[in-house]
């Protein structure tokens, strides 16, 4: 190796000494090192070149992609369809409402206690068009009453005239000739002519003033407030049931019918306690606020699906246990175990299908309603699936 480095440093030494031999010359030619430099540097600088102007590709690409993603997003077809629904659903409630002279809903979306006052205004307002339409079909039948009564009593009259008139026709045969009453018969029969023209006159005078086609008219004014009072009724029933449908599930204590405030506050603070002060708490209840558990629902762990015997029992208590103005109360709980969020909506899931089935057969005049408390051991921390229930309370009308 070392010969080798002596042998290129002889060589290199004798290159310089023939280049110091050579005359300058006016232009210098270029060295080794910066041909090979001039060499490297044309291939880098076009690769260099290459790469920016892929990555500047690539950024438009990045950009251009971005934008119909945004664009997607806010095309999701579920989404469109259930907007075009709620359109339509917004269009027919419309045309309901023009044609009974109420003003239409606009295009957004309104909060549920809006929309709950606002179908309570138009049920009253419905129900006070029932009434009045109700008040002038009374009026109407009295009017109709009234007037049948007095052609019956000018019938009877008349009749009555024409039986006293026959009378004395016959007292007046009698007594023609030197009878000294025979002046004093015709002067009552003249009399009881006049009464009897003048009966006929308030007959057809009566008669008149209540025409064939008046009465049909009347009678077809009244046919159609009928009918427009039945429509009313309807309306007004469809709009309470709506209103109803509201009022059953409750997610909070302000959502609650008046009665049941008070159970729910009481029962809330039950957590903790012991089983007999629990069976106490529950007789005060009782006493108290006139409310007692009807049923209790059991569930499978993660269930809220209503069993055979669960319906049944609802079915029973629809029938036979829940009078018409007392409300029946469903409350709904879940067992410690698990996550606590799965398990108030879990809650929350059991006691409106409860309370949706309830309300699918309950008579017109029943009230139910459904509300939660989410997870709990107070039935037991021993056992977490005797947590996993329905409570069905009944609250008496006071």
């Amino acid at each position: 190796m070392s010969d080798a480095n002596q042998t290129d440093s002889e060589d290199l030494q004798g290159n310089n000494e023939k280049l110091s031999s050579k005359p300058a010359e006016t232009k210098s030619e270029p060295t080794l090192e910066t041909t090979r430099l001039a060499a490297l540097a044309t291939p880098t600088v076009f690769l260099l070149f290459l790469i920016f102007i892929m990555i500047l590709f690539l950024l438009i690409m990045n950009f251009k992609n971005k934008a119909p993603a945004t664009s997607d997003s806010n095309d999701d077809p579920s989404l469109t369809a259930l907007k075009a629904d709620l359109e339509a659903r917004r269009m027919e409630i419309n045309r309901q409402r023009l044609a009974m002279n109420l003003p239409p809903i606009e295009g957004t979306a309104e909060p549920a206690d809006d929309i709950a006052s606002r179908l309570k205004r138009d049920a009253d307002t419905l129900a006070a068009l029932a009434e009045s339409f109700r008040q002038m079909i009374a009026d109407k039948n009295t009017q109709l009453s009234e007037r049948n009564n007095e052609i019956l009593r000018l019938e009877k009259l008349r009749q009555d005239i024409s039986m006293e008139n026959a009378r004395l026709q016959s007292e007046i045969s009698r007594a023609l000739g030197a009878n000294p009453e025979t002046e004093r018969l015709k002067t009552l029969l003249a009399d009881s002519q006049r009464q009897l023209a003048a009966a006929n006159d308030q007959l057809l005078a009566a008669k008149n003033s209540f025409s064939e086609d008046e009465f049909n008219d009347l009678k077809r004014r009244l046919d159609e407030t009928t009918r427009e009072r039945d429509f009313y009724q309807a309306r007004a029933r469809e709009l309470e049931s709506q209103m109803e449908q509201t009022k059953l599930f409750a997610s909070s204590e302000n959502e609650l019918l008046p009665a049941a405030v008070e159970l729910f506050r009481r029962l809330r603070k039950l957590e903790g306690m012991k089983d007999s002060d629990l069976t106490t708490e529950y007789s005060k209840v009782g006493v108290d606020l006139g409310a007692n558990v009807l049923h209790t629902l059991n569930y499978a762990t993660g269930v809220s699906e209503l069993s055979a015997e669960d319906m049944a029992q609802l079915d029973s208590i629809v029938a036979d246990e829940a009078p018409d103005g007392d409300l029946v109360l469903i409350i709904g709980y879940a067992s410690k175990t698990g996550d606590s969020v799965a398990n108030e909506r879990l809650s929350s899931d059991r006691a409106t299908k409860a309370a949706e089935y309830f309300s699918g057969r309950k008579r017109p005049a029943q009230i139910v309603q459904a509300v939660y408390l989410g997870q709990t051991d107070r039935f037991s921390s021993a056992r977490p699936e005797r947590n996993q229930i329905c409570e069905v309370w009944i609250i008496r009308k006071k």
